[in-house]
């Protein structure tokens, strides 16, 4: 039990040093000076570097919009429980409510396989998407703490759904990764962000 409980610890430190280490990966500043990157962003504006700016824009476009429609997809699932969820604070018929549970049922075993593959694929076209966008870190820090939080709530539900905490720290983890606050907060940050940006 001890151990089992060792090795939880261990993965779900190392989901945050993972998201820790995404959110500094572009911030640290050049160790060129600011008129030496000026005069050379100048010397180097030649055709080759144009082609590259614009490989670079489109490899960006389709990384970000492949981000966005797999978490899209993968959360449907998440979108529709807690429209059931909001039910349960009505006064509906006890055959509608009847309805509803057996349609949430359902929509569980056929989407949440679907969020539990594409959630992790978003997660690597959102990175891809961050490591090709040139001037996140200039504009804000939104897209780092976008990347780095969505890390982590994708890490926490590969936890959950592989049983990696004890049954006791389970349920915790299972909250966390359910509740519509982190997700939410994430929505934000990546739209503030991404309007900063753009």
């Amino acid at each position: 039990m001890t151990t089992h409980i060792h090795i939880s610890l261990k993965l779900f430190l190392t989901v945050c040093l993972i998201s820790g280490a995404l959110f500094f990966l572009c911030c640290v500043p050049p160790a060129v000076a600011d008129d030496d990157a000026h005069h050379y962003k100048k010397r180097s504006k030649d055709i080759g570097t144009a082609f590259n700016h614009v490989k670079n824009e489109k490899n960006n476009e389709a990384s970000g919009l492949a981000a966005a429609w797999m978490l899209a997809a993968a959360n449907i699932t998440v979108l529709l429980s807690l429209l059931i969820r909001v039910t349960r604070y009505t006064d509906l018929p006890a055959q509608v409510n009847d309805r509803i549970k057996r349609f949430n049922q359902l929509q569980k075993k056929f989407l949440l396989p679907v969020h539990y593959v594409l959630n992790p694929l978003a997660l690597g076209a959102a990175f891809v998407h961050f490591m090709s966008a040139t001037s996140a870190c200039e504009a804000s820090g939104l897209p780092e703490w976008g990347l780095a939080l969505m890390a982590l709530i994708t890490g926490i539900g590969i936890m959950v759904k592989f049983k990696v905490f004890s049954k006791n720290l389970r349920k915790n983890t299972y909250r966390i990764h359910t509740n519509p606050i982190p997700i939410s907060l994430l929505l934000v940050i990546l739209l503030i962000g991404h309007a900063i940006v753009d």
